[in-house]
């Protein structure tokens, strides 16, 4: 009997191991490195297995591993940015050459992760070149999410430190490319941003690639976002969940908005409980469109944003 006892808690240790490891993450893991799990295997719109799946890679000469589809194209959160992605897509069905910024109404809401993991789950579809952009001059940060050069950048080729060809950077990605945002000198980012050689650049860049997604400073606290979403199809607002107050969200959205950019949506990420079940889906808001993830019981609770 004692050795009975003895396999089934070890059977029962085991299970319980695998239940772990399988579980799904909350979404504020997107903001953190994450872990080597792996979870079911990603499947396309069709229901088929999707040829850019891979096994969980080994970090990228530095690369950060919050970089999650990259790292862990398999796990659940990487699923959730190829929903974005679908969405984005389906916006767009003529296909047309898009530049999308992304920011937030306040810092340090995790807009540069989501900015670079949207990129990557972009350059996941083989037919399409997408380029990232930090156009974030105050507090470049993909630079180092990548491990890749900061300069020269877009602000060093915009007071002409630089040529066009010297920076455009490759990737691990081959179909994605990089701009860092560079050194600004002695002149002022708003100044560099309304200069006609960004509008002629953004020109360029819009037809060369098939997606440019630009990481912004925070809406509420500098121009920068107003000047860059001129020059972009629509905006991304990401949000922090259970922290950013929704009067702050709301004022930043209208300020996009009188200034005659497209708020396409918000993309709330953030803590929640890791014991819950959660889906994924696309809603409205009276004052914008957004992605919200969910615990499944609220919708009979009426759970809202």
């Amino acid at each position: 009997m004692g050795r009975i006892a003895e396999a089934l808690k070890k059977a029962e240790r085991e299970r319980r191991e695998t239940m772990r490891d399988t579980a799904p993450r909350s979404p504020v893991e997107l903001l953190e490195p994450t872990s080597a799990s792996s979870v079911a295997e990603p499947r396309s719109e069709s229901g088929e297995p999707a040829a850019s799946a891979h096994p969980v890679r080994a970090p990228a000469e530095g690369m950060a591993e919050s970089l999650v589809t990259y790292f862990d194209s398999s796990s659940v959160i990487a699923e959730q940015y190829r929903s974005l992605r679908t969405r984005l897509l389906s916006m767009n069905p003529n296909g047309d050459h898009r530049a999308i910024a992304i920011t937030s109404a306040v810092p340090r809401e995790g807009k540069s992760v989501t900015a670079m993991n949207l990129a990557m789950s972009l350059a996941e579809i083989q037919h399409l070149r997408v380029l990232a952009i930090d156009g974030d001059f105050r507090r470049s940060s993909l630079s180092r999410l990548l491990n890749q050069p900061g300069d020269p950048g877009l602000a060093d080729m915009l007071r002409g430190q630089a040529t066009y060809e010297d920076i455009v950077q490759s990737t691990p990605i081959g179909n994605l490319s990089f701009i860092a945002a560079g050194r600004t000198g002695n002149r002022s980012a708003a100044e560099l941003l309304s200069s006609e050689a960004m509008v002629l650049t953004f020109r360029r860049l819009q037809t060369q690639y098939h997606y440019v997604i630009v990481d912004t400073p925070p809406a509420t606290t500098v121009t920068d976002v107003g000047i860059i979403g001129q020059l972009c199809s629509a905006v991304l607002v990401v949000v922090r969940m259970n922290r950013t107050p929704g009067p702050v969200v709301r004022r930043a959205v209208r300020m996009l908005q009188v200034n005659n950019i497209s708020v396409a949506g918000c993309v709330p990420v953030g803590s929640v409980e890791r014991s819950s079940r959660y889906g994924y889906y696309y809603g409205y808001s009276p004052y914008y469109r957004y992605y919200k993830y969910y615990r499944k019981d609220d919708e009979k609770q009426g759970g809202g944003p």
